[in-house]
């Protein structure tokens, strides 16, 4: 999995990234700051079963254990702005629509305060509600753009009430459209299911452009799902546009992506001051302690952060990404062991290893994750929360503890 933080210049991408990771992103007040993408490893929560075991301690090794709250990684990217027409090659549009390709879903950081424009240039009073929806435009009109590449002449308009994609033959246009798409990772089975959803008949490919729009706009929302990151809310104005937005009919969840109001710049603060062992913080939690020694000045921005996030629920920032992984992304965390009563590995290490696997994973294809050979020589497994044996085809749930069984 992967996900893309994106938006237009200016913005707080990079803060919000780094906030992410602790990277040291480029953050500066003007336009196309990053250029190549910066690629980090952010984290999902998920509740460490050492805690409902009643163990004292977890030993993880692909993951981090904070107060009982496991940080699984995973891959994120910060790319280079977007601007309007960036389909058409406007800004860095090409190189941005380029790295886009690789991400599963994307987070667009937005500035809540209406203070810079969509192209990350300086503004009075500019819409938030016209930025949250541009992204998705953009996309669409890029991803429809290669969906006409090589169809020739449109061959007619829209037809509706086609029926079920699954009862439409695979055509040769279809097939060809899904080899322009491979490197999106959109297959024959994805574009004849969102034909389905919008009406099209795409039998001998995309009837006409409007036709490509709207079969980009519904692949989009499978293949790139978006979520929009409201930020700099602890900034002057922010939360009434934040209002307004979330309330305005033109920003449903449909067109622009469910909306999280945020403060990147709090969120990178608060892992910093936890890095730097100034306060007991877990990402995304709505309060923290001081443990360290602050200065004055470090004492009253402490005391303003501690304010927003109880406020806002958190950040904003870990709350986007768990949201990403788990609804958009559909994923799962699930603990390997290899003795069902001590949670241990051969080591003798506590739940060492979490994977973070699709919806659907199945004990089998988790041995195959694990090693090659415990895959090929699989006889069984056991639910270990459960108490239960179960058999290859078992569909893992989340926060599942699995002990695989395979033969010598």
């Amino acid at each position: 999995m992967l996900i893309g933080v994106v938006g237009a210049p200016n913005k707080g991408k990079s803060t919000f990234f780094s906030a992410a990771t602790l990277v040291d992103a480029a953050i500066a007040n003007y336009p196309f700051t990053t250029i190549n993408p910066n690629r980090g490893v952010t984290y999902v929560r998920t509740p460490c079963p050492h805690v409902a075991f009643g163990l004292p301690k977890c030993d993880p090794k692909n993951s981090r254990c904070v107060d009982g709250m496991r940080l699984v990684p995973i891959n994120i990217i910060d790319v280079a702005g977007l601007v309007p027409g960036a389909h058409e090659g406007k800004g860095l549009g090409n190189k941005f629509l380029d790295n886009l390709r690789e991400a599963d879903a994307l987070i667009q950081v937005v500035d809540g305060t209406g203070k810079t424009d969509l192209q990350g240039n300086p503004c009075d009073s500019c819409d938030p509600i016209a930025e949250t929806g541009f992204l998705n435009d953009e996309v669409a009109y890029w991803l429809a753009d290669i969906m006409l590449r090589g169809e020739g002449k449109p061959h007619g308009g829209m037809a509706h009430g086609t029926g079920s994609p699954g009862s439409a033959a695979v055509s040769s246009g279809v097939h060809e459209m899904a080899k322009r798409l491979s490197g999106l990772k959109i297959d024959e089975t994805m574009l004849l299911h969102a034909a389905g959803e919008c009406g099209l008949d795409i039998a001998a490919g995309v009837p006409n452009e409007e036709g490509a729009l709207s079969l980009a706009r519904a692949v989009l929302k499978v293949r790139m799902p978006i979520v929009v990151a409201f930020n700099k809310m602890d900034a002057t104005g922010a939360r009434e546009n934040f209002e307004k937005v979330n309330g305005n009919e033109e920003a449903e969840e449909d067109t622009v992506g469910k909306i999280f109001p945020c403060s990147a710049a709090i969120e990178l603060a608060l892992r910093k001051a936890a890095d730097h062992h100034l306060i007991d913080y877990v990402p995304g939690g709505k309060k923290f302690g001081v443990i360290g020694s602050p200065d004055e000045k470090q004492k009253e921005a402490l005391v303003k952060m501690a304010a927003f996030v109880f406020a806002n629920g958190g950040s904003g920032v870990q709350e986007i990404i768990d949201y990403v992984v788990y609804k958009k992304l559909k994923g799962i965390v699930v603990f390997p062991v290899e003795d069902e009563h001590k949670f241990t590995n051969h080591k003798g290490e506590v739940l060492p290893d979490a994977f973070l696997v699709p919806q659907g994973t199945t004990v089998h294809q988790l041995a195959g994750m694990v090693h090659t050979d415990l895959a090929n020589k699989f006889i069984g497994a056991v639910d270990v929360k459960r108490k239960m044996r179960v058999g290859a085809d078992h569909a893992l749930a989340n926060g599942d503890v699995i002990k695989i069984v395979a033969g010598r």
